[in-house]
């Protein structure tokens, strides 16, 4: 996923979080939406549907791809780890008490929030520690909880099948019929989108519709269905969506494409049964996925395409792990530990070589990260994590 596709996420999860602080347990079955004024879609129609325009034949993979329609992915290279980086990154503690999970940035980078009740007469809310000047205790920064706009401006709460939407600077508020289903807000602040997943069936074949829509909930269509899989993310242009699936319920394999809101056009860039993990680098060049249980296991591991398919790459590492993206060309790596006693180790790894060399030394800065629970700065010159010790929030800021 890319970072503000994972910020998304993270507050979604953050909001599930509350739902557990608050002993709330109502669910509601997941239902196609209906939107007034949007005329229903008619399979017969003779009006024209997306168009699959640069859409290169995938050639099943295997340890060393042949040259196909698609292109071919460029060599990967072992790289020489460099000594001990300089200067030395440092490792800070941020709370206290065991407080929190699922920490995020503010966008500015200059704040890391996360949900809280610090104390029984205190609300519950969105609580942050300020990096340049942290206070002795988390303040208050919102006490409204919700799926929020990348610029943080917009919440937007569920009430039923209803999205109600507020927006903070302007008092304005109204509600949207996704269904139930959350959206996921445009970069531009213009657009929502959100997808409706049939409930019942094969998880991997369920049929997902994805719709869009205005930011007011008006201009709402069906842009196209997929089978198991679905909406992976915005591109920082707000033109152009990211989305992994099957154009049929038979087909075998999972695409990854990039979709043209613009002229609806589809661009396949990869494609392979077990398509998982997908990040979309800051500026857009880049999508890191992994592939697992490959027919060709040389096949398995971490993988980088860019935007238009022309390239893709198998990173060169040992092992699986963890990843996030730093900057449009960075990936930051924490391989998995052979022992549970040992230290994590943060790497960086280049997309446009596959170089990779350690930025942590853990003779020199142990840390262990509890849940995966990790984000990176806007900016890439810190990471965040809650301490699998001590259940803290803690700090690296990283050369």
């Amino acid at each position: 996923m890319n970072r503000r596709l994972l910020h998304n996420l993270i507050t979604l999860g953050l909001f599930l979080t509350l739902l557990t602080i608050t002993a709330c347990a109502a669910s509601s079955a997941v239902t196609k939406p209906s939107i007034s004024n949007t005329p229903p879609i008619d399979p017969s129609s003779t009006e024209p549907g997306p168009t699959v325009t640069n859409t290169p034949k995938l050639a099943p993979l295997t340890a060393t791809p042949t040259a196909t329609s698609t292109p071919s992915p460029t060599p990967t290279t072992t790289p020489t780890p460099s000594p001990t980086p300089t200067p030395t990154p440092s490792l800070r503690q941020l709370t206290t008490g065991g407080c929190c999970v699922q920490p995020f940035f503010s966008p500015d980078g200059q704040q890391v929030l996360f949900i809280d009740k610090p104390a029984a007469d205190a609300p519950v809310g969105i609580y942050g520690v300020n990096l340049a000047n942290p206070q002795p205790t988390p303040v208050l920064v919102n006490n409204t909880i919700g799926f929020r706009s990348f610029d943080q401006s917009i919440v937007a709460v569920m009430e039923d099948d209803l999205v109600r939407f507020s927006n903070e600077k302007t008092g304005q508020s109204w509600t949207v019929d996704t269904g139930g289903n959350w959206p996921s807000f445009s970069p531009d602040n213009r657009q929502i989108l959100w997808v409706a997943t049939d409930p019942e069936g094969p998880y991997d074949r369920r049929q997902s519709d994805l719709w869009l829509a205005d930011l007011d909930g008006s201009n709402a269509q069906l842009l196209l269905s997929l089978y198991g899989g679905g909406f992976a993310g915005w591109f920082p242009d707000s033109n152009r969506i990211l989305l992994v699936g099957r154009g049929n319920p038979g087909d075998e394999e999972l695409t990854l494409m990039v979709y043209n809101l613009q002229n609806n056009q589809r661009t396949n860039l990869f494609s392979h049964q077990r398509l998982r993990g997908i990040e979309i680098s800051p500026g857009g060049s880049w999508i890191a996925f992994f592939l697992s249980f490959a027919d060709e296991p040389a096949d398995n591991g971490l993988w980088v395409v860019n935007a238009d398919g022309t390239v893709h790459r198998k990173l060169d590492l040992s092992g699986f792990g963890a990843y996030r993206w730093r900057n449009d060309d960075t990936l930051l790596y924490i391989p998995m530990r052979t022992s549970a006693d040992e230290s994590m180790q943060l790497w960086a790894v280049e997309a446009t070589t596959g170089q990779s060399r350690p930025l942590t030394n853990p003779a020199t800065l142990s840390f262990s990260i509890a849940n995966g629970d990790w984000n990176v700065s806007p900016d890439g010159h810190h990471v965040i994590f809650v301490n699998s010790t001590d259940q803290n929030i803690w700090l690296i800021t990283l050369p």
